[in-house]
C-alpha cells in the first residue's frame, strides 16, 4: 500500500516528489479544504465561538479520499505556521474515516525544501500542534464576527444598503486609520519659514561651510531680516578654525531577512508591492526549474526569526573564504538576537544553497525572480561579511559668536557591500543611512585663518510629515505589533483592493471612501481602529499557540466590547436615524440646504441632506480631488474647475438639443438634455488622433487604475492612449501631441525633440 505525502500547492508537491522514492505518492490539497460558511455567520456564539466549518473543493477532496482508501500513511507536509497547521489538521478530519482501520497519519516538518531537509524530517515527524490549530482557529473567527457584524452596518450607514459591501476588517482597519491619521496631519500642517546660512570660505581652494550656532546654541533663523544681519556680522568677522577631527566609523551588515524585512527592502529597492514580493518568494521556495528539474531554492518565506542554522553559517563562511579576500570574512560566525516576540520555528530567510549564485541560475528565473533572488542572496551572505568602514571628518569653524562647520566622509573599506555590489547592483539602497558626504576640505588645519568670499541665505520652509509607503506601513505594523508575518502583504493589499487607500508616487494616499470609512469605525465601532486593543489580541493569539490562554477566554474579551457597540449601532439603524453625515461645502439648488456625500455602486455623489423631502442629487467624478476634515467635505472649487469643459455648447447629434457635463462613476461625460434622448458622449479634448488621423482623443476612466486618461474614440478601431491631456498635434512631428510640462509643451512621441 503506497505512502501518501500530501502539501498545499501543486509546485510544492513537485518538488518534494523528487526527493521521495516510489513507495510515496505526493499530493496537493490546493490550499485549505475547510472553512467558515460565506452565506452565514458560522460561530455558534451562544456556544462558546464554536465554529461551524464546511468543506471546500468538494471535487478534488472526494480524490484525496479515494487515494487514502489505498494508503498505510498519510504524511502531512503543509507549512509549518498556523495556516499550514490548520490545513493539517482539516486534512486529517476529512480523511481519517476514508483511510483504512490503523492508517497512520504523521506530520512532516521541514523549513526548506531540498533533498537534506526532507530526509530529515521523514527520520523525525510530529504530531499535529493543536495550540496552532486553535491559534489559527481564533483569528478565523474574529475576522468573521468583525467582518459579518460590522461590515453590514457600515454599508447601511454609509450608503442605505447593508448589500452595498463596504467592508470593515479586524487588522486591515487599524493600517486603514495610520494612513487616515497622517493625511489628516498633512491637510493640517502649516508650514513654517526659516533660513540656512552657507559661507563659501578659501584657504588656498574654496569650500563650503554651514552656519549652525550663535554663542554655543543651536541656532534657529526665521526671517530674512534676520538672516540678512548674520550675513553682515558674518562679513565683518574674523573667521578661524577652531578643531579639525577625523574618526573611523564601523558599519555592520544587516540581519538576514525576516518577512516583514524582505517586504521592505523589496519594496525600497525593487519597487515590488509586499503582494507581488510574497508571491514571488512562494515561487522560489517551492520549486523553480533549474536543469529540468524543481528546485526550491530559499527556505520558508514566512517568519519572524533571524535564526540560520549552524550548516548555513559554515557554508556562507566557506563561500566567502573562496570567493572574496580573506578580509571580507569575519573572524567569528556573526549571530543575531531575534526580538521579543519573534517564533523560531523558522530560520531567516536565505538561499538554500550557495552553490546556487544568482549568475549561474539566471537564465531558469524570471527577471523579478532573479532580481528577489539576488537581493535574498547578498543580504544572507553579507551578514558573514565584515563591517564597512567610513572615514568621517569634522571642521569646526568660529566667526565670532558664530560656529559654521563642515563635514565629509569617505568609505576606506566596502567590507559587506561588496556582497551588494557582487550579487545584486541594481538594489538603490545597500545602506540609506550612509551615504558617502561632500569631499572634506583635507588641507584644514587647526588655527588658520580663512577668508570670506561670499554669503547665502537662502529661505526654506518646514514640511509636512509624509505619507506611507508599502514598506513604511509594515515597519509599523512590526512596530506595534499588528498583524503578523504571514498577514503584512495582505493588508497592504486589501485596503487598496477595497479602494480605500491607492498607491500614488510610490506612496499611500486614502481615498474619500477610506477617511470617511475610518472616522465612522472610530466614532461606532473603535474596536475595530483601536491601536493597542489589536495588538493585545495579537499577543493573545501568540499565547493561545503556546498553549498559555484558551480560545473562549480571547473571543470573550474581544467580543463583549465589540457586541455592545454593535448592538448601539443597530438600535439607531433600526430607528432610521442617520449615525454619520458628511456635509459638503455646497447647498442644495432646490432647497438652500447643505448637500450630503453619499456613496453607492462604487460611486460618490452629493445628496440634499433635506432626503426624502428633497430628492436632489449631484453626481462627482471617481478620482475626486478633495479636502475632508471633521465630517465635512470641500468639494465646491473642484466641480467648478471640472465643470470648465473644453466644450460647452455641444449639440445633440441624434435631436439636436443642447448637451450638459456630467459626473459619473466613470469619469465626466456629455448627456443630451432632452429627456426623451438618452444620447450621451465623451469628453473630446478637440485633438485629432496622431496615431489613426481619424479620430479624436477623448477623456476616459480606468477603474482598476482610478485614474483618468486620454485616448482615441474610435477604439477598439485605434488603441491610442496616454495619461496627460493632449493640447495639440505636434507641428513639427505630426506624430504626438504636445502636453504641459510645467510652463512648457512637450511633444508625446520620443522620437521627436
Amino acid at each position: 500500500m503506497p505512502k501518501l505525502v500530501i502539501v498545499e500547492s501543486p509546485t510544492k508537491a513537485k518538488t518534494i516528489a523528487r526527493y521521495l522514492d516510489g513507495e510515496y505518492r505526493v499530493l496537493s490539497s490546493r490550499g485549505h479544504v475547510r472553512d467558515l460558511p460565506k452565506k452565514e455567520l458560522g460561530v455558534e456564539i451562544d456556544k462558546n465561538f464554536a465554529p461551524k466549518f464546511v468543506t471546500v473543493k468538494r471535487a478534488h477532496i472526494a480524490k484525496l479520499r479515494t487515494l487514502a482508501k489505498q494508503a498505510d500513511e498519510i504524511l502531512l507536509a503543509t507549512d509549518h505556521d498556523r495556516e499550514g497547521e490548520a490545513i493539517a489538521y482539516d486534512l486529517f478530519e476529512v480523511l481519517r474515516k476514508a483511510a483504512p482501520k490503523g492508517t497512520f497519519f504523521r506530520r512532516l516538518v521541514f523549513n526548506e525544501i531540498t533533498e537534506r531537509a526532507i530526509q530529515a524530517a521523514l527520520n523525525q515527524t510530529e504530531e499535529i500542534d493543536t495550540n496552532k490549530v486553535e491559534a489559527q482557529r481564533t483569528r478565523r473567527v474574529l475576522d468573521r464576527l468583525v467582518g459579518y457584524l460590522a461590515s453590514p452596518l457600515l454599508s447601511k450607514a454609509l450608503t442605505g444598503n447593508k448589500y452595498e459591501g463596504l467592508s470593515a476588517g479586524r487588522v486591515q482597519s487599524v493600517a486603514l486609520r495610520f494612513i487616515s491619521d497622517r493625511e489628516a496631519e498633512i491637510e493640517q500642517f502649516i508650514a513654517q519659514e526659516y533660513w540656512e546660512i552657507i559661507a563659501l570660505l578659501r584657504n588656498g581652494k574654496p569650500f563650503s561651510a554651514k552656519l549652525v550656532r550663535k554663542d554655543g546654541k543651536k541656532i534657529k533663523i526665521s526671517t530674512a531680516a534676520e538672516a540678512e544681519r548674520i550675513k553682515e556680522d558674518l562679513q565683518r568677522a574674523q573667521i578661524v578654525v577652531e578643531t579639525v577631527t577625523e574618526k573611523q566609523r564601523r558599519v555592520h551588515p544587516q540581519p538576514p531577512f525576516i518577512t516583514s524585512s524582505l517586504q521592505q527592502a523589496a519594496s525600497s529597492n525593487l519597487g515590488f508591492s509586499p503582494r507581488k514580493t510574497m508571491r514571488i518568494a512562494q515561487q522560489l521556495y517551492e520549486g523553480v526549474t533549474i536543469a529540468g528539474e524543481n528546485t526550491g531554492i530559499i527556505t520558508y518565506m514566512r517568519t519572524d526569526s533571524v535564526r540560520v542554522s549552524t550548516a548555513a553559517l559554515s557554508e556562507a563562511r566557506a563561500y566567502i573564504k573562496d570567493q572574496f579576500d580573506e578580509q571580507y570574512l569575519i573572524k567569528t560566525a556573526r549571530h543575531y538576537k531575534n526580538k521579543r516576540k519573534a517564533q523560531d520555528a523558522h530560520e531567516a530567510i536565505r538561499p538554500t544553497s550557495l552553490a546556487r549564485s544568482p549568475q549561474q541560475i539566471a537564465s531558469f528565473l524570471s527577471p523579478d525572480q532573479l532580481k528577489l533572488y539576488k537581493l535574498i542572496f547578498a543580504r544572507f551572505l553579507a551578514t558573514q561579511m565584515t563591517a564597512a568602514i567610513y572615514l568621517q571628518r569634522k571642521g569646526v569653524i568660529s566667526a565670532d559668536q558664530y560656529t559654521l562647520e563642515v563635514f565629509g566622509s569617505n568609505l576606506l573599506f566596502d567590507g559587506f557591500q561588496k556582497a551588494f555590489t557582487q550579487f545584486a547592483p541594481e538594489t538603490r539602497k545597500i545602506d540609506a543611512k550612509n551615504k558617502a558626504e561632500p569631499l572634506f576640505p583635507v588641507w584644514l588645519k587647526q588655527g588658520d585663518s580663512l577668508l570670506l568670499e561670499k554669503v547665502e541665505a537662502m529661505q526654506k520652509f518646514t514640511e509636512p510629515p509624509r505619507r506611507f509607503t508599502e514598506a513604511g506601513l509594515i515597519r509599523l505594523l512590526e512596530k506595534e505589533g499588528i498583524g503578523r508575518p504571514s498577514t503584512y502583504a495582505s493588508i497592504v493589499s486589501t485596503i487598496q483592493d477595497r479602494n480605500y487607500v491607492v498607491k500614488e508616487k510610490g506612496s499611500l494616499r486614502p481615498t474619500l471612501l477610506g477617511r470617511v470609512v475610518a472616522d465612522f469605525l472610530e466614532e461606532h465601532i473603535p474596536e475595530t481602529v483601536a491601536i493597542a486593543f489589536t495588538a493585545h489580541m495579537e499577543e493573545d493569539l501568540d499565547l493561545i499557540e503556546t498553549g498559555e490562554m484558551d480560545r473562549v477566554t480571547a473571543l470573550k474579551e474581544f467580543y463583549e466590547p465589540f457586541s455592545r457597540q454593535i448592538e448601539k449601532l443597530n438600535a439607531l439603524l433600526d430607528q432610521q436615524k442617520k449615525p454619520f453625515q458628511i456635509f459638503a461645502d455646497s447647498l442644495c439648488p432646490n432647497c438652500n440646504v447643505p448637500m450630503e456625500l453619499r456613496y453607492w455602486k462604487g460611486a460618490y455623489f452629493l445628496g440634499c441632506s433635506n432626503y426624502p423631502q428633497c430628492k436632489t442629487t449631484q453626481n462627482l467624478p471617481p478620482s475626486l480631488d478633495y479636502r475632508y476634515a471633521e465630517k465635512r467635505v470641500e468639494v465646491l472649487s473642484v466641480l467648478e474647475k471640472l465643470d470648465d469643459a473644453p466644450q460647452k455648447d455641444v449639440i445633440c447629434p441624434n435631436c439636436g438639443a443642447q448637451m450638459t457635463l456630467q459626473h459619473g462613476r466613470y469619469g465626466r461625460y456629455l448627456r443630451c438634455e432632452n429627456s426623451q434622448c438618452k444620447q450621451t458622449l465623451s469628453v473630446s479634448t478637440g485633438v485629432v488622433c496622431p496615431n489613426c488621423g481619424v479620430g479624436e482623443i477623448v477623456e476616459k476612466y480606468s477603474p482598476k487604475r482610478r485614474q483618468v486618461f486620454y485616448g482615441c474614440n474610435t477604439y477598439p478601431a485605434c488603441k491610442f492612449a496616454m495619461n496627460d491631456m493632449p493640447v495639440k498635434i505636434c507641428p513639427d512631428c505630426r506624430q504626438g501631441v504636445l502636453v504641459k510640462k510645467g510652463d512648457a509643451l512637450k511633444c508625446s512621441n520620443k522620437i521627436c525633440g
